[in-house]
């Protein structure tokens, strides 16, 4: 009986590291994201405050510790914009959206972690739309919460959704992609990336308008005018001095 005692004994010593060691690695996993989704928010605030410099530093942390975090990445292409770096954005937008495409692929396999990891994101947007619809006092501010709701938004419907198969880039990163693009004097890419957002989301007044620039820019105004058209449509407020000039190039 002693000698059986003593083999259970050594059993179970040699089973309980390799059995800890998955809930191990997801702790840390965990842990890595709440301290990505901390310093994502202290970027956020720093965006908030124009202390661009500090902003980038911490939306770097967030991008290291945490390399699922799309919203990093996009957080950096932000200050890029921003700071007007614009072919610095385009590569932060892109990088955002190739973690994006990476976590779909994993989502497939591993629907916990994906239920999990969106828990936390919306969790953390929703806390930043919450701070941030209480200063809601200038246009950069308004225009901020609307990609936040768009964020949320399209967070929540991935979350209910059942994973069958890639999920659609969101729209409000391939608009921020079409706008880094455009800066970047780059129109076809921009169009593109427009109409990538516009196939997500028919009713994005914001990508339908700065389509109807870069058709202006490239000598197609009647299709400038449909896509200010379905801008207006959609509740967005286009500029007059862009229906003039379209109008001018109609004649």
């Amino acid at each position: 009986m002693k000698h059986v005692l003593i083999a259970c004994a050594l059993t179970v010593a040699a089973a309980s590291p390799s059995a800890a060691q998955p809930a191990l690695g997801q702790a840390n996993a965990d842990r890595s994201r709440k301290e990505a989704l901390q310093h994502y928010r202290l970027g956020q605030d720093a965006m908030h405050n124009e202390r661009f410099d500090i902003a980038e530093k911490e939306f770097e942390k967030s991008a290291a510790l945490d390399p699922t975090l799309e919203l990093a990445p996009y957080g950096l292409g932000q200050v890029y914009m921003a700071t007007k770096r614009f072919r610095m954005g385009v590569v932060a937008f892109t990088r955002s959206r190739e973690v994006f495409v990476a976590n779909g692929v994993t989502n497939a396999s591993d629907e916990v972690a994906h239920q999990r990891r969106l828990n936390d994101y919306i969790r953390e947007l929703e806390d930043q739309q919450a701070v941030y619809g209480r200063t809601a006092t200038n246009p950069t501010t308004r225009l901020y919460l609307q990609t936040l709701t768009a964020q949320i938004a399209a967070m929540k419907s991935a979350k209910m959704r059942t994973v069958s198969g890639p999920e659609p880039v969101p729209a409000w990163l391939s608009l921020a992609l079409g706008s880094a693009y455009f800066r970047s004097d780059a129109p076809a890419d921009a169009e593109r990336e427009y109409r990538a957002a516009i196939d997500v989301d028919p009713r994005l007044g914001e990508a339908h308008n700065n389509l109807a620039v870069v058709y202006l820019m490239t000598g197609r105004a009647s299709l400038a005018e449909s896509e200010i058209t379905a801008a207006e449509k959609a509740g967005f407020k286009v500029n007059p001095q862009l229906k003039e000039d379209v109008k001018k190039a109609r004649q």
